[in-house]
């Protein structure tokens, strides 16, 4: 499928996150085993927080229920994530974007929880090594799609150009444990506090020269982003010989990010001499960007001496 003929796509009206509490009772979690059966609830919090610490993770899974509940205080879990895909399922109900579906959310104690699917299957970072080279072809091909197809998605002109799902802060990591960051009506300001976050603690008086933020380009294309989509985050069909992208996870960074910011981020995070990227195979799932990805990578090691 050639997505770059289909017709833009429009965010539809968010979910409500000012809300401590939703249930999206139209998500196959609420759909009773018979017309006998009670509507089946969602486990609160406490029963989270209690399973977490005998699994050992943040992330909680109740395979009876074939559910993920995914928690923590912000800046680690916000509910922009809960926008993200809840956005995603519905713009892509053919799962041209595979994402979890998303059930409800709940707010307590300072922590935010999201309850979604459980996406069965390895991650690409655990099966990367036994792939084939067709396997390998065949699943960059499929992420080429999936990144085409949500750049589909129409910014409005209305809001602010780089941020949030909702046209708040930028969520991505990079600027996280540091001042707040947008959002930005430009890209030379989205570009200027990449350059200024990665030396915070210097004044600009005393920064050494910067040969880097010539390399980010101040006009370019603003695109809807995942921004992680790192190979752990990629979830494979678990069939020897058949493998296909079955799911696409932690969307807790995305957001409206200049063109380069994806490919940045796609090859950057752990992977950047993985083979990955080393070996081409991230160039083959959407352009190169280079001399931004030179840019960035300095600026990320900056960040932390």
């Amino acid at each position: 499928m050639d997505t770059s003929i289909l017709p833009s796509l429009h965010l539809p009206r968010l979910p409500d996150i000012s809300k401590p509490e939703m249930d999206f009772q139209e998500s196959s979690f609420f759909r009773p085993a018979s017309s006998t059966s009670p509507i089946p609830q969602l486990p609160p919090p406490n029963l989270v927080r209690e399973t977490s610490k005998v699994q050992g993770l943040r992330v909680t899974v109740f395979k009876n229920l074939n559910l993920v509940v995914k928690f923590g205080g912000p800046p680690n879990v916000k509910l922009e994530e809960a926008q993200a895909m809840w956005a995603i399922g519905k713009l892509f109900p053919a799962n041209d974007v595979p994402v979890p579906e998303l059930f409800g959310w709940r707010v307590d104690q300072g922590e935010n929880f999201i309850y979604m699917s459980l996406i069965k299957g390895p991650t690409l970072g655990e099966v990367w090594p036994l792939l084939t080279k067709e396997d390998k072809t065949s699943i960059c091909g499929q992420l080429s799609q999936m990144v085409a197809s949500l750049r589909r998605i129409q910014h409005p002109s209305s809001q602010p150009l780089i941020g949030s799902i909702n046209y708040g802060q930028v969520q991505d990591i990079y600027f996280r444990g540091g001042e707040e960051a947008g959002p930005f009506h430009t890209v030379s300001a989205f570009n200027d506090w990449v350059q200024f976050t990665a030396l915070p603690w210097l004044p600009v008086s005393e920064r050494p020269a910067d040969p880097y933020r010539s390399l980010l380009p101040d006009t370019c294309n603003v695109h809807f982003t995942h921004a992680d989509l790192h190979l752990y985050n990629i979830i494979i069909s678990d069939t020897p010989g058949c493998r296909s992208i079955v799911g696409i996870v932690d969307w807790g960074q995305a957001g409206w990010y200049p063109e380069y910011w994806e490919y940045c981020k796609l090859t950057i995070i752990g992977q950047h001499q993985h083979e990955w990227r080393e070996g081409g195979w991230a160039d083959s799932v959407m352009t190169s960007y280079a001399k931004e990805w030179t840019a960035l990578s300095e600026y990320w090691m900056w960040r932390c001496p």
